[in-house]
């Protein structure tokens, strides 16, 4: 059968359709920043053949229109690159599918082979057809023929459709589920077209079809928040998966991997994102950092999921057997309390702080009000240090007195510091001070501390109570600050005490640049006759070559050493040398945790200079300190 057809029902809107997705694809790729990844050019490349073949089809149908003799070549050359323009799009598409896959060697060999042999055969018969009269030609009459049945674009279109299909689905492990799904119906969308149009004997429609997988690879691939090899998303689409889900119910689960080399880190992202779909419906896999992944589930659309994560939990487990990975699982139930992605991600990392490494934990109720409370205290501390008040009320000074034991009198004390939130009331050190450092806050903090606990002082020397001097407490973390020495040199000035009457406790520093730091600093303020207490002397470190490095006056054994020296003479005796080496070596030694007589006594016999703990008093607001000092 042999009909002058395809170009009567042609309109030229679909081709200038076609060329308009090419011109906003450059435009797109021109205006925001792309990385530049070799499928890029690819890309381009296919783009560019489409809006070829595009006006190529406008020329070429415009010209059959008005056939003659004289413009019999140019009919050909435009029909001729029109269709060679978009069997060689079938190639880009091929190569594309390719690279991203990273095809094993063999089957690339076998892809690249029976793509090209395609194009080459198919080139070659198009260029020969109005030589050998078999599918398109125009003969001696200026009459048009196209055989339909021998039309070699049809034939190659059907052939390239299965060959990228094959491709596809011999690898599909390798593509992450819904890009596969989508590039795989955007094929059947765009052939399904092609049918359509071969029906009603049309042409139209040709480019356009060749123009939707080009949107589609520019949305998937370059500005999709997808990692296209592991299929996971980044923190932004985390945010706004969150803000989307509104009061919708959905469960969470956490995986951090301590110290993957970043080979077995994306390894392993892949394994997790497959994971996840053999036991979830329509989850999203998020990598939020480098180490840690996220998976979020819709509980309404996975009703029994809960039966599902323990064997989830056992079959991760062989994962884990498999890379020998160290890591930890947090699982959290969507809360009406929390608020955003970061809130949720804080929750992780508050709930992660506690666990032992390779563990499984669900949060639970008392996990969010616990949490809930750190957030009003980070959010009290953020206040703080932003209004910089040295009177902030909310910063409480407390103290925890000193006996001197040669005196018998209590001549020096212990500054603490407490915190008197309006929701909550007193916090404790241990509850906001690793907070507060975690977010650069304590230096402020002690600036307050130091501020107050000097007009403290002056207070009670305008009573009349003799108290020697006091020590606070001082982050090594601080001693970074270019401006530490300054600030402390500042506020002891504005308050008229003397340098010798504030002593600053440290606790040794296992990093040697903070030492560095720290040694410049104390010789420093030692220079202006401020005193240094060693803090926690016992507890793991305890460098004896870096403590004689420093201008350190007082050592403050631990209350570790204490209940040490309280268990048998061979303990007592060991504790009572480094008391004794310390007192022959010019320092003063101080033994905490005093709770009982017979703590006291045993202290005294080590030779100790001062002692602190329970026994005399518990810490106190610094205002009733006067109940333990003398008259001067």
């Amino acid at each position: 059968m042999e009909d002058v057809l395809f170009y009567q029902n042609y309109t030229s809107a679909t081709d200038i359709s076609a060329i308009a997705v090419c011109v906003v694809c450059w435009l797109l790729l021109g205006s925001t920043y792309t990385i530049k990844q070799k499928n890029l050019v690819t890309f381009n490349i296919g783009n560019a053949l489409v809006c070829t073949a595009a006006i190529s089809s406008i020329s070429y149908h415009r010209l059959i229109e008005r056939i003659t003799e004289n413009n019999i070549v140019a009919i050909y050359f435009f029909r001729n690159l029109t269709y060679i323009s978009l069997i060689l799009t079938f190639v880009v598409y091929i190569t594309y599918i390719k690279n991203f896959l990273n095809m094993n060697g063999r089957i690339e060999c076998i892809v690249d082979i029976l793509s090209w042999f395609g194009a080459v055969v198919f080139i070659v018969g198009e260029i020969a057809s109005p030589f050998i009269r078999w599918g398109f030609y125009i003969d001696e009459n200026l009459q048009v023929h196209q055989n339909y049945y021998l039309d070699l674009f049809r034939f190659f279109y059907v052939y390239y459709v299965i060959l990228i299909w094959g491709s596809m689905i011999l690898n599909k492990k390798k593509f992450i589920t819904k890009m596969y799904n989508c590039l795989r119906n955007v094929i059947l969308i765009s052939f399904l077209m092609m049918a359509v149009q071969d029906s009603s004997q049309d042409t139209s429609l040709v480019c356009i079809t060749f123009s939707l997988p080009i949107l589609v690879v520019l949305f998937l691939f370059h500005y999709n928040a997808y990692d296209y090899e592991t299929g996971t998303l980044d923190f932004r689409a985390f945010d706004a998966y969150i803000r989307d889900m509104k009061k919708k119910r959905f469960t969470m689960l956490y995986l951090y991997l301590k110290d993957p080399t970043p080979e077995k880190m994306h390894e392993l992202t892949v394994e997790f994102y497959h994971f996840n779909e053999r036991y979830f419906k329509n989850p999203c896999t998020f990598r939020l950092r480098d180490n840690k992944m996220a998976l979020i589930y819709e509980d309404d659309k996975n009703k029994e999921a809960e039966q599902q994560i323990p064997v989830l939990i056992e079959d991760f487990n062989e994962l884990y057997e498999q890379y020998q990975i160290d890591y930890r699982i947090v699982i959290i139930k969507s809360d009406h309390s929390l608020h955003g992605a970061y809130e949720y991600l804080a929750l992780d990392e508050f709930l992660e702080g506690r666990m032992d490494i390779n563990t499984v934990y669900f949060c639970k109720d008392k996990d969010i009000a616990a949490f809930g409370k750190t957030l009003y205290i980070m959010k009290e501390l953020k206040d703080i240090c932003e209004k910089g008040d040295m009177e902030d009320e909310r910063v409480l000074t407390y103290c925890q007195p000193i006996l001197n034991i040669e005196e018998n009198v209590f001549t020096s004390a212990e500054v603490l510091m407490r915190l008197k939130l309006p929701d909550i009331g007193i916090v404790f050190p241990d509850q906001f001070i690793p907070l507060a450092e975690k977010k650069d806050y304590i230096h402020t903090l002690s600036k307050i501390i130091l501020n107050k606990a000097c007009k403290e002082m002056n207070s009670l020397d305008k009573k009349g109570y003799y108290l020697e001097r006091i020590s606070i407490n001082f982050s090594v973390q601080e001693l970074r600050d270019k401006n530490f020495s300054k600030d402390v040199l500042e506020i002891i000035d504005a308050n008229n005490v003397k340098y010798g009457r504030i002593a600053i406790e440290l606790t040794e520093s296992r990093n040697e640049t903070d030492f560095e730091k720290m040694k410049k600093v104390m010789n420093e303020l030692h220079g202006f006759g401020m005193k240094f207490y060693l803090d926690d002397f016992g507890t793991g470190y305890s460098n004896f070559e870096r403590i004689i490095d420093l201008p350190i006056d007082v050592i403050k054994f631990d209350r570790s050493l204490t209940l040490l020296a309280g268990k048998n003479l061979e303990s007592r005796y060991l504790v009572g040398s480094f008391s004794e080496i310390f007192r022959k070596s010019e320092y003063q030694v101080l033994f905490e945790g005093i709770e009982n007589a017979e703590d006291e006594r045993i202290c005294q016999d080590m030779q100790a200079h001062f002692l602190q703990g329970y026994k005399y008093s518990k810490p106190i607001p610094m205002e009733q300190l006067t109940e333990f000092l003398s008259p001067k």
